[in-house]
């Protein structure tokens, strides 16, 4: 996508600042659509009255040209809903290397957000495995993160409420270990597997991806037991499924700071250096997620690209124009005290009148 031009005249525009911000704005985008002409104030009545009588809309109107986040290259927006699990969570800012994750609600509204430091802190919790019944997980999620295959259930029949158990030890030593409505991970034993479900196992996963036997789905559906099989060992399987606890669990809700698309970055500067997180979300006027920013996008930042018509002096210029890149000034002024980084493209000439310039460019072109 192109970059775009801002096109502006001086400060309290006549009708030459206009016309001819309208006419080279027109001029430019015969050979590539990206200039857009602005003004810096009201219109007289003079400059009405012609752009009225030729039916030609009048600029939009430009406060300043400092340096905004919507001007940066920011990175590109990656978020998620809050019912995703952790695992889910962890894999995406794998795959896109990025440091904080936006978490969104139906509408792609940032409700939160949730760093590496975050879902490892969590993880690395061992002494919580009571973590699904705090979490209110799905059977999806729980699926989704072992790998596996339902059996026997349906979602309505998950309850939450117990915790995660992996079983090696006899039938007859399982009893002070299995709860009702416990997760119970266990290998490739019959017995084992239908004690479990006697002793109120809601959830009996199943490791080795082995065949289930006829009466341990007899006996899981007689007593409202969900099965699931996972080609993972049990090891595996009882790592992994702690991962399955929805990021809304692990996120960050409160003192979220975010940055909007209109904000000046000499203002986000100060704020980045009080916080100091690694990036933080940017989003719009509806609070919807539009992307992440870093302190490296502010040393790589853009600037707006201007060119200044019917005057080359600071004074009458847009605010913020020293942040600006000014690629071109055209005028019938004196030279003034605009300063620029590199050469341009600059047409002074002794004329009546900035328009007389664009006039002849439209016709020696």
């Amino acid at each position: 996508m192109a970059e775009t031009v801002y096109i502006t005249g001086h400060k309290n525009p006549d009708s030459d600042s206009i016309c001819s911000s309208i006419a080279y704005a027109e001029f430019k985008n015969k050979f590539e659509n990206k200039y857009i002409p602005v003004r810096q104030g009201k219109l007289n009545q003079e400059t009405e009255f012609i752009l009225k009588y030729f039916n030609v809309p009048a600029p939009e109107y430009i406060e300043t040209v400092k340096t905004q986040v919507s001007d940066l290259n920011i990175d590109k927006a990656v978020h998620v809903s809050k019912d995703v699990s952790i695992k889910t969570a962890w894999m995406i800012i794998q795959k896109y290397k990025i440091k904080t994750l936006p978490i969104v609600d139906k509408n792609e509204r940032l409700i939160g957000i949730v760093t590496l430091s975050d879902i490892t802190k969590k993880y690395m919790d061992t002494n919580e495995n009571n973590m699904i019944a705090k979490s209110n997980t799905t059977l999806k999620n729980i699926i989704e993160t072992i790998n596996g295959n339902l059996v026997f259930g349906c979602e309505q029949m998950l309850n939450t409420s117990g915790k995660v158990v992996i079983t090696a030890m006899s039938t007859e030593s399982l009893g002070p270990f299995i709860s009702k409505n416990d997760i119970v991970i266990t290998g490739d034993r019959e017995d084992v597997q239908i004690a479990s479900i006697e002793l109120g196992a809601n959830v009996l996963i199943i490791t080795g991806n082995p065949n289930i036997s006829k009466s341990t789905l007899d006996k899981a559906k007689e007593s409202n037991c969900i099965l699931i099989t996972t080609n993972y060992d049990t090891y595996t399987a009882s790592r992994l499924i702690s991962q399955s606890v929805p990021v809304e669990y692990v996120m960050t809700t409160e003192k979220i700071v975010s940055f909007n698309l209109d904000d000046f970055i000499d203002e986000i500067k100060d704020k980045m250096l009080q916080t100091r997180y690694r990036s933080y979300p940017v989003v719009d006027d509806n609070n919807k997620v539009k992307g992440l920013i870093s302190r490296y996008h502010l040393i790589s930042q853009n600037k707006k690209k201007v060119i200044l018509l019917d005057h080359n002096e600071k004074s009458q210029s847009v605010d913020g124009i020293e942040e600006a890149d000014i690629i071109e000034i055209i005028d019938h002024h004196r030279v003034g005290d605009i300063e620029t980084k590199k050469p341009i493209y600059f047409i002074n000439r002794p004329v009546g009148s900035t328009a007389t310039i664009i006039a002849n460019l439209y016709f020696e072109n």
